[in-house]
Order: C-alpha cells, then sequence, then structure tokens
C-alpha cells in the first residue's frame, strides 16, 4: 500500500493517475494519510510527565542527618522513588557541588531519558558532595533544558540548605512560568532551621508543588510515598502491583522434631531481587495476634506490628536469586507466626519486599 511520504515523493505521476491516488485517499479517510512515520500527525495522547531531579551535591550533604549522612539518604530515596515509576517516565537529574567549588557548579548529569534506570544510578551513586548551594541557577539551567519540551516536567528538588550564591530561586521560578513551560517543583528539605524551612515552602509554593520537611530517614521514606501518589499512574498499574511477583518466599515449612517443650521446623524460601546482588533474608519469629490491627505499617516493606516479633535471624547473599532454608526452635505450646524479609545490603541497607505472615504452630 501507498504511504504519504511516497505519495509526496512522486512528483511525475500523471494526472490520471493522481485523480486516482486522491480518490483512493477520499475513499480510506485520514487513517490512510497519519501514519507512524508522521509523530506530528498523530492524535496526542495524554504526555507522561518528565521527572527532572535537582540534587543537592553540596559541602553540608556529607553532614548527618540521625545516623545516616543527608547524601546517602537523598540517593537511597531517589533511586527508590524513581525505581517505582512507569518504565516509559523520562528521568534525569540536575545536580550542584559534587566536587566542584564556587557558585557555577550545576550540571545536568543525567538527560531525561525512558528506560535507562541503571545509568541514572550509576550517576546518581557518583556524587561527592562539595561546593555551595546554587539554587538559582540550578532552576535556571532545568529551565532552559525544559523549555523546548513539549511534555510537562517534574521538577525534584533535594537540598538541605537554601540559596548560598546570592541568586533569587523564586524569581528564576516566575520567569519559567512566564515563558509557559508546563512544570511543578516539589522540595524535600532535609534538617532545615525554622527560617529556611519557610524560604523553602514558599518557594515550593511558588512552583506550584509541595514541600516536604525531612528530619530523619522515616520522614524521607513517607514524604517519597506520598509524592508517589500524587502520580496519575494508569490504573493498570494497581494491577500489576496485585499481580507481581514477590521478591521473597516462603517456599515450605516441614516440622523436624518434636518434645514437649519445644519443636523444630525447617523454613524453607527462595528469593529474586535483580536490582541488587548483596542482599539479606531476616526471618521474623512473632506471636499470632488475637486481632487484625487496623495500624497501618509505616513502611510496607518491613514486618508488620513489630512489637510482636520474639526473635528474628538472618542469611546473607551475594546474588541475585537463590534459596535457602532456616532451623527454627519454638516453645511447644505458644502460638507463633512466622514472616521473612529481603533486604538489599547494598550500600545503605533497605528493605525490599517481605513474605506475609504464615502460622509456625497449629
Amino acid at each position: 500500500m501507498f504511504s504519504f511520504r511516497m505519495f509526496r515523493s512522486r512528483s511525475f505521476i500523471h494526472y490520471k493517475n493522481l485523480k486516482y491516488l486522491l480518490f483512493i485517499i477520499l475513499f480510506l479517510g485520514p487513517s490512510f494519510i497519519i501514519s507512524d512515520t508522521s509523530p506530528e500527525l498523530a492524535v496526542p495522547g495524554q504526555p507522561e510527565t518528565a521527572k527532572l531531579f535537582i540534587l543537592d551535591a553540596s559541602g553540608s550533604m556529607n553532614e548527618y542527618l540521625g545516623i545516616y549522612q543527608k547524601v546517602h539518604l537523598a540517593k537511597k530515596y531517589v533511586r527508590h522513588y524513581v525505581d517505582k515509576l512507569p518504565e516509559e517516565t523520562e528521568v534525569g537529574f540536575i545536580a550542584y557541588g559534587n566536587r566542584l567549588p564556587g557558585c557555577q557548579s550545576s550540571r545536568l548529569y543525567q538527560p531525561l531519558e525512558k528506560g535507562n534506570r541503571p545509568g541514572f544510578q550509576n550517576k546518581l551513586f557518583g556524587l561527592t558532595p562539595s561546593g555551595a548551594t546554587p539554587l538559582a541557577e540550578s532552576i535556571r539551567i532545568a529551565g532552559d533544558y525544559i523549555v523546548r519540551r513539549k511534555s510537562p516536567t517534574d521538577l525534584i528538588l533535594v537540598t538541605d540548605g537554601i540559596e548560598s550564591c546570592y541568586g533569587n530561586p523564586e524569581k528564576e521560578l516566575q520567569v519559567l512560568q512566564q515563558k509557559g513551560i508546563n512544570f511543578k517543583m516539589h522540595i524535600f528539605g532535609l534538617g532545615l532551621k525554622p527560617e529556611e524551612k519557610r524560604v523553602m515552602q514558599s518557594l515550593a509554593k511558588t512552583g506550584n508543588g509541595k514541600y516536604y520537611n525531612v528530619g530523619e530517614d522515616s520522614d524521607f521514606f513517607l514524604a517519597m510515598e506520598d509524592l508517589l501518589k500524587q502520580e496519575s499512574l494508569p490504573k493498570r498499574t494497581e494491577l500489576e502491583t496485585e499481580k507481581r511477583k514477590p521478591k521473597i518466599r516462603i517456599a515450605g515449612i516441614e516440622k523436624t522434631q518434636t518434645d514437649s517443650e519445644e519443636n523444630f521446623y525447617r523454613v524453607k524460601f527462595n528469593f529474586e531481587n535483580s536490582d541488587s546482588d548483596s542482599q539479606c533474608v531476616l526471618l521474623n519469629l512473632k506471636r499470632r495476634s488475637s486481632t487484625s490491627s487496623k495500624i497501618q505499617n509505616w513502611n510496607p516493606q518491613r514486618t508488620s506490628e513489630p512489637e510482636r516479633v520474639l526473635r528474628t535471624e538472618q542469611i546473607c547473599f551475594q546474588t541475585r536469586k537463590g534459596e535457602g532454608e532456616f532451623q527454627v526452635s519454638a516453645p511447644a505450646h505458644l502460638p507463633l507466626n512466622l514472616e521473612l524479609e529481603l533486604w538489599d545490603t547494598k550500600g545503605i541497607p533497605s528493605s525490599v519486599d517481605k513474605s506475609g505472615e504464615k502460622n509456625l504452630t497449629e
């Protein structure tokens, strides 16, 4: 069948043939004219919002927030957020500082791309804090980058301080809005002082985004989860979540020995986590709950109601996929459950999945 491009290139077509082709085009309708080779003519769908991070890699990010360095928390939860986005979402990041002194340190380290999560992660974990905090310059660079893009973009700023280079971040946001750029800016403030917090809240409001105050590890997790909930993700992702393959699974429980005081069990499991080759499986031995708790677990990848945990054991692996078993002893007359957790121990340890509870004793 002819295509629209072929039709335009054949300037020597005879007049009668031309009338014949025009008749075919009219008969077939617009679907004949609009082809995959002419995306500018296609009916536009709902554009996917790109995610461009602006990451603080200034010297103060070496400081601690709780028991972790700020830079390590930032890397951990930016990765967590990106891993939960659909593969078709374009992600990239700008960073300032990162071994560069002075106020001209902002650089586009990872352009907005679909699917290049390994490349994003490698560049993210390569950041080394040093230098100042040129927020205004970073927003200006972000604007210059996204101004030619037609799809909406979320700017996500992760910082532990306000502008330190005499720029005006709020004015830069207003300039982007005047240019008609379709964007929002969300801000994660790490350990900010009250006055710094007020400045960042105002900046997020100007950027039509949300401000999240991060005082510790759990704050960062909850903030990232809240931002993920704001996404207008396709309904199919909910179905995919329900049907997803678990990363850690109890394969079987076998009672091996019984006496009047104790029972002995073999708990077999298997796991698969393509994101890491360094991980540990934790077994939590728990008192059985007499009532179903309505308290929401703060981290859905951690064991629920940790106050019921009596004992924890672990086995570690240097592989992405494997199997193993625990040998467990438990009081014979105490109703108990068990649950497994899978932890990624590459870098800062973080939980990635849990098995769900199973009865150990009947």
